[in-house]
């Protein structure tokens, strides 16, 4: 569907069928939220004068939703996921009637997927497919969602040794880092530190910076993969990070070797942007890690990537026994469930620094009696 801004604020043209006819129809509205929902309607009564309710196939809602309720609100990477998800899907159904997708035959669905997938992506597949099934509901084309109570199914291809950096290995790898100003060299060392994904930390911007009160503000990330351009964050992911003084005292360096760097090479960066590079657009994920993998080979043989920085920071803030509900918050999770996932792979850790903490405060002087 694509929507046109003019004069009287926006419009598109959408294709119905009336009396058993296709035509188009000019649909305009002030906002763009209100554009949908009037186009919504006029489709959801088009097609039910075509279709009844329970004769409505799998496909054609899936057009509908995506094409009606998706495609021109969510990024690249989002569309991805969606297709993804009706692709697999519509590969184990078929065309058949929505009514006809039962909670047991969607579980068989789910437990089919974890066969070959991830937890984590049936995870991500199950909700996209909810939120489908959801409006199906909503707009009266299903009596209720199938999806409910469904029981996720995969493969844990989670690693300790994957996931994330030891410990130990921390302090030398910031040691590395630091030795030298560049800007991949600021992005790991922001990523160790705060725990920002990558598209987060290379869309900050300095007014996003408050050394004062020792806080980044998440408010965009940078579309790295698709547009090249700002995103907005939402929901958990739109947040405040604290730094400590050695963060704060590390950006005021990395600011003013950036701006003679940015001097030297004559860069406009209108936008402000923290980690602007020659072309004026932030440094791009590929050249970071590359940084990254060889401060860290000079310390260890293990692979590593920037986003292990990320799990890394995780588990650092969960074994220094940081309230949970903090840690969620400061890494933008969705819910808090996403931060417990991390006690699987470090239960070990944590026991550990538990028992040890239980030793020391529940320690007593106690006078045994004789017996």
């Amino acid at each position: 569907m694509k929507i046109i801004k003019n004069s009287r604020g926006y419009t598109t043209t959408v294709g119905i069928k009336k009396n058993g006819k296709w035509t188009t129809k000019r649909v305009t509205e002030a906002t763009k939220p209100k554009l949908r929902m009037t186009v919504a309607k006029l489709l959801e009564v088009s097609n039910r004068n075509e279709i009844p309710i329970d004769d409505y196939k799998l496909f054609e809602f899936i057009e509908l939703f995506y094409d009606t309720f998706k495609v021109n609100t969510i990024g690249a990477s989002t569309q991805n996921s969606y297709e993804n998800a009706f692709r697999e899907v519509k590969e184990y159904f078929g065309n058949i009637k929505l009514q006809k997708i039962t909670p047991i035959e969607y579980q068989k669905f789910i437990n089919t997927l974890g066969e070959n997938l991830a937890r984590s992506t049936v995870e991500t597949r199950n909700k996209k497919i909810r939120a489908m099934f959801n409006k199906a509901v909503q707009l009266g084309y299903m009596r209720a969602n199938p999806t409910h109570g469904v029981i996720l199914a995969g493969k844990d291809v989670a690693s300790l040794k994957l996931q994330f950096i030891d410990t130990s290995l921390i302090s030398p790898l910031i040691e590395e880092i630091t030795k030298s100003y560049s800007i991949s060299r600021a992005v790991n060392f922001i990523a160790l530190q705060t725990g920002m994904r990558f598209g987060e930390i290379v869309g900050l911007t300095w007014y996003d910076i408050d050394l004062d009160n020792k806080f980044i503000n998440v408010k965009n990330a940078w579309d790295y993969k698709d547009t090249q351009n700002f995103i907005s964050t939402k929901g958990k992911d739109r947040r405040k990070i604290f730094i400590d003084s050695s963060t704060v005292e590390y950006l005021e360096g990395y600011r003013k070797w950036h701006e003679r760097f940015m001097k030297k090479n004559k860069i406009q960066n209108k936008y402000l942007l923290l980690f602007c590079s020659r072309d004026n657009l932030p440094v791009d994920n590929q050249a970071c890690n590359k940084v990254l993998k060889k401060c860290f080979n000079k310390i260890s043989n293990e692979d590593i990537t920037l986003h292990k920085l990320r799990h890394t920071h995780t588990v650092q803030c969960l074994e220094s026994g940081m309230d949970i509900i903090y840690v969620s918050e400061r890494l933008g999770h969705a819910d808090i469930n996403t931060t417990l996932k991390y006690y699987t792979h470090i239960s070990s850790h944590i026991r550990a620094i538990n028992e040890k903490r239980t030793q020391e405060y529940f320690k007593r002087t106690i006078k045994l009696l004789e017996m």
